[in-house]
């Protein structure tokens, strides 16, 4: 047999072995990331569009990256008891995120329980509130997204003289005698004693909110906070302010609307509620709440954390997945409602970033341009202290405000 007939074999079994197929492709790797569901689902779908609109943008630069965004009104992302749903986010179960979206007011308490991990990277430019708000003992501890302060909208063409809770009383009276002034929810553990929080930095500027919030209460912030709590109640013995009357839903949203109330105090982004109860009302004029003898601006800081159990290449996937989040693109996506149909109504929710309100399409937006210098010598509520202290801060002013 010719010598080559004899190799043949050899040649197409090696050949065969040369052209076996690739091994099979290494999947995405997972991350799981639990966003703030405390914001207007301005598209009425459960923030489905936004949720695929986030993780296809992502995933179209990070395609070794399977991202799973949660938003999911049922997690309560207040919750720090042992076992409870932070304490299971931020675990290891098959229940855990490797980002979570968090309230810095329990930030401490996520660090002290160690929950979550200092960052070993920063992105910005934010606010210098913001970046105050992330840090514990000179780490940062988070990415900022939102901030939140209190605010009064109202279409008095007076309100920019109100300086202090007195005198927004009575330019809001003004408005329309024999109407109540202010719709506005002081009531539950949170909301009263960060109200009083605000007013206490309306009467004291230049001070660090973390000596508020201890007993006993400053009598200054308290007197002068009462006089707005009481502007609610126009029948003696009844103040849907402080009763829970205006606790839930948007009734109180709805009462400055329909012009039941002069005004309505609360976050910038509760103007999406206004607006969809009257879209053809005009934009309001917005001051921030004078709730003390002065006025000083206070703001809640919301970042995204990092689980203290996602170390290495989880850890790098959820750094880039946060610098994605700080694009002020991806903030005017969210800003603007663009993942609902066109022309909906703008979330009015204030971005950490500032650059976010240099670019178009907030640098255009009226209501935008009127809320960013209210953010400018903003100083962020406390990150320490806050969550163990809330309850009887409440108590205590629950009796002073009788």
């Amino acid at each position: 047999m010719h010598w080559r007939a004899l190799l043949c074999p050899v040649v197409l079994a090696l050949s065969a072995c040369s052209e076996s197929p690739d091994p099979t492709p290494t999947p995405p790797r997972p991350l799981k990331a639990v966003l703030f569901p405390y914001i207007p689902d301005a598209a009425g779908d459960g923030f489905a569009g936004l949720k695929q609109r986030l993780e296809a943008d992502f995933e179209r630069e990070h395609t070794d990256i399977d991202l799973d965004i949660v938003f999911d009104s049922n997690l309560d992302l207040y919750d720090l008891d042992e076992g409870g749903t932070m304490n299971q986010l931020l675990g290891q179960g098959t229940g855990a995120a490797q980002v979570v979206e968090v309230d810095t007011l329990v930030l401490g308490s996520l660090a002290s329980k160690g929950w979550i991990q200092p960052l070993s990277f920063e992105v910005g430019p934010s606010y210098p509130a913001a970046e105050e708000a992330v840090r514990l003992s000179g780490a940062s501890y988070g990415t900022p997204t939102y901030l939140c302060t209190y605010v009064v909208y109202s279409h008095s063409p007076q309100l920019q003289t109100a300086t202090d809770a007195a005198s927004l009383v009575r330019v809001l009276r003004d408005v329309a005698p024999g109407k109540r002034p202010l719709a506005a929810n002081f009531d539950g553990s949170w909301t009263l004693p960060s109200s009083y929080l605000d007013a206490w930095a309306d009467t004291h500027p230049g001070a660090s909110l973390s000596t508020a919030i201890s007993l006993p209460l400053d009598s200054p912030a308290v007197a002068s906070f009462k006089t707005v709590v009481d502007s609610c109640s126009l029948e003696p013995g009844i103040n849907p302010c402080m009763d829970g009357s205006y606790d839930s839903n948007t009734v109180a949203e709805e009462a400055f609307a329909t012009e039941q109330a002069n005004g309505f105090m609360g976050y910038t982004e509760r103007l999406f509620y206004i607006r969809q109860a009257r879209p053809t009302q005009p934009l309001p004029a917005v001051i921030s709440v004078p709730l003390g003898t002065g006025s000083a601006p206070a703001v809640f800081v919301d970042a995204l954390v990092l689980n203290a159990n996602c170390t290495g290449t989880c850890a790098e996937d959820a750094q880039a997945f946060m610098t994605y989040m700080s694009d002020p693109e991806v903030r005017g996506l969210i800003a603007f409602s663009e993942d609902a149909p066109l022309g909906t109504t703008p979330r009015y929710l204030l971005q950490a970033n500032r650059a976010f309100y240099q670019q178009e399409p907030a640098r255009s937006d009226p209501m935008y341009q009127k809320y960013e210098p209210l953010l400018g010598g903003a100083r962020p509520y406390p990150n320490q202290g806050f969550p163990e202290n809330r309850r009887a801060m409440q108590s205590a002013l629950k009796e002073d405000l009788r």
